[in-house]
């Protein structure tokens, strides 16, 4: 179901919420990618289907949390019981409840399991309202998909991040490897310091410019001076990761409040990266009710433990400038993630 609200979409129907969430999970990976492109260009293929669902089914399997967002999007239950819980019509008779596609045994047992999934449905229904207007409203000033400030340890057994340092830093940062050489065929030279003095990125939040113990950027482009599709990483480190969530905290803020002229920062709901992320477009957005510009400008900040990344798309003239992003924004939070758990990137 979720492959085939895929393939909808990219023939030409509406997107929707399951065709949004399996696009984002896809695109995380070369595979998913690739998977996404093919379909872009041949959404009729039977081959590219298949594959689309190959690779969807191996996400779902390796994914819990995924394959329940998926379940409660699309209505299907993530788990099955067996002895008391089969597929059939919806009806009541004198041995069966049959509640949509769910069917219980008309016993004490089947009306207590009755009773005790209407009470699941309510209360899942009941957080996904609070969560979506807290989601998209955002009035008490916090940044959208931000959590509550997160403590300074870490969970038992969990390995200890790499050192806030600049060769930690340089590490986090995307090089050479990373990126599609057709699509980004110049890299630039990493810039890598100890604090962020000289980053206009921080200039107007205190924390960020105060307690960062090391910040690093490298950009990707089509040239050094054509302007076309580019992408820039921006990495920042801190002491920990409270001092990493005040940071972002006054960052996000910065984002909406300062006056930066003809950027125009306004916030966009974009998969979530690391523990909190917001998404901005600056110079105009591709949407319906607003005929896109010739270049989208697209970024996402997000924070993993003590540390916090940026990823910025800009200047894209192709079709896949809404939602490149969210490829290059996975690049980056797979390496920071790494570093978060103690691995070299």
């Amino acid at each position: 179901m979720a492959a085939q609200a895929l393939t909808a979409a990219a023939s030409g129907a509406a997107n929707t919420a399951v065709s949004d969430l399996v696009r984002g999970r896809l695109s995380r990976s070369a595979r998913g990618q690739a998977d996404l492109d093919e379909l872009a260009n041949a959404p009729s293929d039977p081959e590219t289907s298949s594959n689309v669902r190959a690779t969807l089914a191996d996400e779902i399997s390796n994914d819990p949390e995924f394959a329940g967002r998926l379940a409660v999007l699309l209505h299907v239950s993530s788990q099955q019981h067996t002895g008391s819980v089969v597929v059939t019509g919806g009806k009541v008779t004198r041995s069966q409840i049959a509640l949509g596609p769910l069917t219980i045994n008309n016993t004490r047992t089947g009306q207590l399991s009755l009773a005790a999934g209407v009470f699941l449905v309510v209360l899942i229904v009941a957080l996904a309202a609070y969560g979506g207007v807290r989601l998209f409203d955002g009035t008490d000033g916090s940044p959208l998909n931000a959590p509550s400030a997160p403590g300074t340890t870490r969970p038992a057994g969990r390995a200890a991040a790499l050192p806030p340092t600049t060769d930690t830093v340089r590490r986090i940062l995307p090089d050479r490897s990373s990126m599609d050489t057709q699509e980004y065929p110049w890299a630039g030279t990493p810039e890598v310091r100890g604090s962020t003095a000289g980053i206009v990125f921080c200039r107007a939040a205190p924390e960020c410019e105060r307690n960062a113990t090391a910040a690093g950027m490298v950009e990707f482009g089509r040239g050094e001076d054509e302007g076309e599709n580019q992408a820039e990483f921006l990495v920042l480190a801190f002491p920990d990761a409270a001092v990493a969530h005040r940071a972002y905290i006054d960052i996000v803020q910065d984002f909406e409040e300062a006056d930066r002229g003809f950027n125009n920062f306004r916030k966009v709901a974009l998969e979530r990266r690391g523990e909190e992320s917001q998404g901005f477009d600056s110079e105009g957005t591709d949407t319906k009710s607003k005929p896109a510009p010739l270049h989208v400008n697209r970024e996402l900040v997000f924070r993993q433990g003590a540390f916090i990344g940026v990823a910025h798309q800009l200047d894209d003239p192709t079709e896949r400038r809404s939602t490149r992003i969210l490829s290059l924004s996975a690049i980056l939070a797979d390496r920071v993630a790494k570093a978060d758990a103690g691995k070299i990137p």
